[in-house]
């Protein structure tokens, strides 16, 4: 099914795997429209993301592989933009520090693709919601393939498509938290931390980003909804707690929520499902987006590679 001799291809959703992959296969002189739900540039998904990009207790083996190989990639297309966006600070894991980890600055990220999808040839149409791909259809006309990296809504997407039943019964994973918080001084070294479930990095000057798992887990149980009220104060005593670091009660603080993207076995799901439908899921789509938009445009082109083998629908 590979798409060689094809010249349009649409790609649904603006999240980091989307943008990187339509401006990959733009870049490869494919007429391609990207159609996004929200306003291009940021996503809910992205904005609710710690953005740690790191390959620790991931399997199998073949997926940790993955998030290495990413992370280098990362590093590596990053440094020669006007705007990086992949910050090499490092991580501290329960006092063992990983000097290759960091985190992405996931708007710059989207930014830098959807400008080179636009350097390319490519056209971005934005905040324009889509229920089918026979909307899809309808919306962008005749398109000799669809890429589907609608994150969280791909299932529903493909929903039609008798083959989409196999690794994928859902694309919804719990809904995850992150915190932005504004502080005049940041009194820790410059480094992702996870400590007993706390995770803590920098978030750019005079700010920190924050989630706690046991946090979201108890929201999950309780049907309740992550915002300042819900979280917060739990949220500064477990940072107090597991890092020593006291914030003022009435600092200036922000809390993103979103459905993270997830397959039911938790590991990516990319590669054709249907002669014109193609999909693209992870639940590390920020640390996967460089490989995996890589990967699928030569997919796309008959060029398989055989890291996604494992990861196929």
């Amino acid at each position: 099914m590979a798409v060689r001799d094809r010249r349009r291809v649409v790609v649904v959703g603006a999240g980091v795997i989307g943008s990187a992959t339509a401006s990959r296969i733009a870049e490869r002189g494919v007429d391609v429209v990207l159609l996004s739900a929200e306003r291009a540039g940021s996503t809910a998904t992205s904005r609710a993301s710690f953005a740690w990009v790191n390959a620790h207790g991931k399997t199998p083996d073949a997926y940790r592989q993955l998030n290495e190989d990413s992370r280098r990639l990362h590093l590596r297309q990053s440094a020669v933009h006007d705007v990086p966006w992949f910050h090499r600070i490092g991580s501290e894991i329960d006092g063992v520090v990983h000097a290759d980890d960091g985190y992405v600055d996931a708007e710059a990220f989207i930014a830098a693709q959807v400008h080179d999808l636009r350097l390319a040839g490519g056209t971005v149409r934005d905040a324009i919601p889509v229920e089918s791909l026979d909307e899809v259809r309808g919306l962008c006309g005749p398109a000799d393939a669809i890429v589907v990296a609608a994150g969280a809504g791909t299932a529903g997407l493909v929903a039609g498509i008798p083959r989409s039943a196999r690794r994928l019964q859902t694309s919804t994973g719990p809904v995850g938290f992150l915190a932005r918080i504004d502080v005049d001084e940041h009194p820790l070294p410059a480094r992702v931390y996870s400590r007993d479930g706390v995770q803590v990095r920098p978030d750019g000057a005079g700010r920190v980003a924050a989630q706690s798992l046991r946090l979201e887990a108890e929201l999950l149980r309780n049907g309740a909804v992550a915002s300042r009220r819900t979280v917060w104060s739990r949220l500064r005593d477990e940072i107090e707690r597991t890092l020593g670091w006291r914030i003022p009660a009435d600092a200036n603080v922000r809390i993103d929520a979103a459905p993270r993207p997830r397959a039911a076995d938790g590991l990516p799901v990319v590669g054709w499902m249907a002669e014109d439908t193609y999909i693209a899921l992870s639940h590390s789509g920020i640390t996967l987006a460089p490989l995996l938009a890589e990967s699928i445009a030569r997919d796309l082109c008959g060029d398989e590679d055989p890291r996604l083998t494992p990861f196929r629908p």
